[in-house]
């Protein structure tokens, strides 16, 4: 509970005050715990921002798998459900999201604030990589495929940028923007000519 209150109170403040806090025992003193709690949780202020993101992560990734349909789904469509459900989470702490999401000086994107975000996403993923190289969704290719992880972690940067600066109703173009860049990376992912001409002259080569 004391986490659930310090992550809420600490939302509200940078959001009442439009700036974050200067002191973690003022910051306590003012939601009323004592200041060794928030040390029994958290370090610094850093810490506390990233296990908001990570959070939102988590109960993205806990959400999506508990639907029904879910497992009948392609890689594909699982990693779209993914940053729909993403964005849809991250629209209920929007304006603190965009706040902190707008400041890479204080907090730099690629293991800053989202460090433990990048962590629980790249595990995901991984999963789903390995099923999609199963199901053959996705070719395995040699020195390429433990890299797939990182690439579409950077495809997430890229959707969280777009709809923080995305203006139009109900986020209409960061929806076109999902479905436009999962279906560019799965689609470099999976077999192409390029894995079609390599099959075939080394098949051509063998004996």
């Amino acid at each position: 509970m004391d986490t659930k209150q310090i992550k809420e109170q600490y939302i509200h403040y940078v959001l009442e005050k439009n700036k974050r806090p200067n002191s973690i025992y003022l910051f306590m003193k003012e939601i009323a715990l004592e200041e060794k709690v928030f040390y029994q949780h958290y370090t610094t202020f850093y810490d506390l921002e990233a296990a908001i993101w990570s959070d939102t992560f988590k109960e993205t990734i806990e959400k999506i798998q508990q639907e029904q349909v879910y497992e009948g789904y392609s890689v594909r469509e699982k990693t779209l459900a993914l940053y729909f459900t993403l964005i849809e989470s991250l629209k209920s702490i929007r304006t603190f999201a965009v706040y902190s999401f707008k400041n890479p000086k204080d907090f730099p994107i690629d293991g800053g604030v989202l460090k433990e975000s990048k962590e629980v996403f790249k595990d995901f993923i991984a999963q789903l990589m390995t099923e999609g190289i199963y199901t053959g969704e996705i070719a395995d290719r040699t020195f390429l495929t433990e890299r797939y992880a990182s690439g579409l972690w950077w495809e997430t940067i890229f959707i969280v940028r777009f709809w923080v600066n995305d203006s139009s109703k109900n986020f209409e173009r960061t929806d076109a923007a999902i479905e436009k860049s999962v279906n560019l990376s799965f689609d470099l992912l999976g077999k192409n000519i390029a894995d079609a001409t390599f099959d075939f002259v080394k098949f051509l080569f063998s004996k």
